[in-house]
């Protein structure tokens, strides 16, 4: 870790989007460390999410925002860097004004809602001195670190093959994917919006490029003709299912358990009674069956990378516990990872060795992902050495391709070819 006392003191950043992410993750940066960072205006056009975010950072009211375009127009380059935290169909034009700005950037992931978006964004990225980071924080989580360290080691030869999947629990399937933000592909297919992040790691971990993609998958489960017979459009109207069905908000919106990046997304919600009368009638109360959903719940991905390297990835949305499972073939051996155990099964063939490692740091917000890219982008900045950086949005490029041509190798039956489908895709541009 850089020792920050020998550099700049701390950044000075702007929050464009205070919701979920925005105030709960990268808001919650700054709080947890003041002497690294502070947040000296938010753009957001929610009035009470705007408010809450500027009193919890001491924000006056000139540095609190409704629209980007008027924070732009307005300003000139007031900080360091610019946090973008918004819903992806807005992000192209923020982008865009924060590279004009020359702001350093960090923004969520995609980039973008068509691969058009995010060509157009890596190109002008290509021009751009400053840092420009994407989210993808799981190439910080120590357990992939240490999986990246063991591969570059060369003990367990070169990589023949890699299975990763993500398993959704039930509960985050039906709050974000089929009520919630995520549910119409609208806006992105849900290869994209979830899983956009297993693609960069797949990319990541296996440090080739991918030359062709297939892929399988539907909505099987949460569809009207499932629901009970009788059964109301919202839990809360007295459905005569409740008991039975895991899926009643009542289970997944008022326990101990519950993330709290449930509630957050549903606004600025003060208690209980309040969530109970949001639940009557809002977009995350609705019966699982009744929703205007029509993302996948559950998708293979099929990946040649070069060398001959192939991948497989699949991500289903109807599990007990939330977890992803990654497993490398080497020449010399294998290496398993499953993020809920926490363990890495490290094995060589000659000699024959295996080795169970435990990483450290992985208790909080996605496995210390969201605090260890966040330390990495202010410490970058506050160095001028781009070496923290491991997801520059040149790296994040294939990811979206892989992504993007998933989906539609999924809709057309088709095996796409990574290149063609880039080319085809610039055409349009």
């Amino acid at each position: 870790m850089v020792d920050l006392n020998t550099t700049k003191s701390k950044i000075k950043m702007v929050l464009i989007g205070a919701g979920n992410r925005g105030r709960g993750v990268f808001g919650r940066y700054a709080l947890d460390n003041p002497h690294k960072a502070e947040y000296v205006a938010v753009v957001e056009p929610d009035d009470e999410k705007r408010a809450i975010f500027g009193a919890e950072h001491n924000i006056p009211e000139s540095r609190r925002f409704k629209a980007s375009e008027d924070f732009f127009r307005k300003n000139g380059k007031i900080a360091d860097a610019i946090i973008i935290a918004t819903l992806e169909t807005e992000r192209l034009n923020i982008i865009l004004g924060s590279i004009d700005k020359q702001y350093n950037i960090l923004v969520e992931k995609p980039l973008g809602c068509t691969m058009e978006e995010v060509l157009k964004i890596a190109d002008a990225a290509s021009r751009f001195k400053e840092i420009f980071v994407v989210c993808h924080q799981m190439r910080y989580v120590a357990g992939y670190d240490i999986i990246k360290s063991l591969i570059k080691s060369g003990r367990f030869g070169k990589i023949i093959a890699m299975q990763h999947s993500e398993n959704l629990s039930y509960h985050h399937m039906a709050h974000s994917f089929v009520r919630g933000l995520f549910n119409n592909d609208s806006m992105t297919p849900m290869i994209l919006a979830k899983s956009c992040h297993d693609m960069d790691i797949m990319r990541y971990l296996i440090d080739k490029r991918p030359l062709r993609v297939s892929s399988f998958g539907n909505l099987n489960y949460f569809r009207k003709e499932n629901a009970p017979e009788g059964a109301p459009n919202y839990c809360l109207q007295g459905c005569h299912e409740y008991k039975n069905c895991p899926y009643d908000v009542q289970k997944i919106y008022f326990n101990e358990n519950t993330d709290p990046a449930y509630i957050r997304q549903m606004g600025i919600v003060k208690n209980n009674q309040e969530l109970f009368e949001l639940l009557r009638h809002n977009q995350f109360g609705r019966c699982v069956f009744k929703c205007n959903n029509n993302v996948v719940d559950h998708q293979v991905v099929h990946i040649e990378f070069e060398d001959g390297i192939t991948g497989s990835f699949q991500m289903a949305g109807h599990n007990y516990l939330e977890r992803r499972i990654t497993k490398l073939s080497l020449t010399n051996g294998e290496i398993y990872f499953d993020t809920n155990e926490g363990l890495i099964q490290a094995s060589t063939f000659a000699p024959a060795n295996e080795e169970i490692i435990k990483p450290a740091g992985m208790e909080s917000s996605h496995m210390g992902g969201d605090k260890a890219i966040m330390d990495a982008f202010v410490d970058a900045i506050c160095t001028g050495e781009k070496k923290h950086i491991i997801t520059p949005v040149e790296m994040s490029l294939d990811s979206h391709l892989m992504a993007f041509a998933a989906e539609k190798a999924r809709l057309n039956n088709l095996v796409v070819d990574i290149n063609e489908f880039e080319s085809e895709c610039r055409k349009k541009i």
